[in-house]
């Protein structure tokens, strides 16, 4: 369970949209957003246990892809960020408003700027390979979707850790490992209470 899940995520594409054109004087194409979200959700993942945003993910050839993003991308209403179309036939981001950074914690804004600081000015293949040697869970899914033959595969966070961390005795757990269990938990409660 995300708090505010909805804001965050509208805050977090509105923030990176924002910043990205900031630094250089453009708005970013939504791969560069796919991959800003991923690297934040996987980062913060690894750093606390629990994923910034939440967003569930598809491993394709270019890396993650937040599912519901990709697919929505033609028909999303969000009052927070647009994925305006360009000439080219892809889309980019652009902000609606100015983020409100109140729904993040110190560390995740830490990583947000850390992204930025490391990508908005490279090119795009760094941010996929880097992305790509960065999250674990899109190596495990995309080998998997080569092994079946397919284009797409949902990612798994708890591909994430090192270990099968649902075969570990509890006390073998690593606090990070302990509170993503708390979390799936949490995740399962809330499915079927509603």
């Amino acid at each position: 369970m995300i708090a505010f899940q909805k804001q965050k995520i509208g805050n977090a594409m509105a923030y990176f949209a924002k910043a990205y054109y900031e630094r250089v004087g453009y708005y970013p194409r939504q791969t560069w957003i796919y991959k800003f979200l991923a690297l934040l959700d996987f980062r913060f993942l690894k750093k606390t246990g629990v994923p910034s945003l939440g967003l569930e993910y598809d491993a394709m050839e270019k890396g993650a892809v937040p599912a519901y993003l990709y697919d929505n991308r033609f028909s999303i209403k969000s009052r927070y960020f647009e994925f305006t179309p360009t000439q080219t036939g892809s889309f980019e981001v652009r902000n609606l408003v100015e983020p409100n950074l109140d729904y993040f914690s110190d560390d995740e804004l830490d990583i947000m700027d850390d992204i930025l600081d490391t990508y908005a000015t490279s090119d795009l293949e760094t941010v996929i390979d880097d992305a790509h040697k960065e999250i674990r869970a899109w190596q495990i899914a995309w080998g998997e979707a080569r092994r079946i033959g397919r284009k797409r595969v949902s990612m798994e966070f708890s591909d994430e850790f090192d270990e099968d961390i649902f075969k570990k005795d509890e006390r073998e757990l690593s606090p990070q490992e302990a509170r993503f269990l708390c979390y799936l938990d949490m995740q399962n409660l809330e499915e079927h209470a509603g």
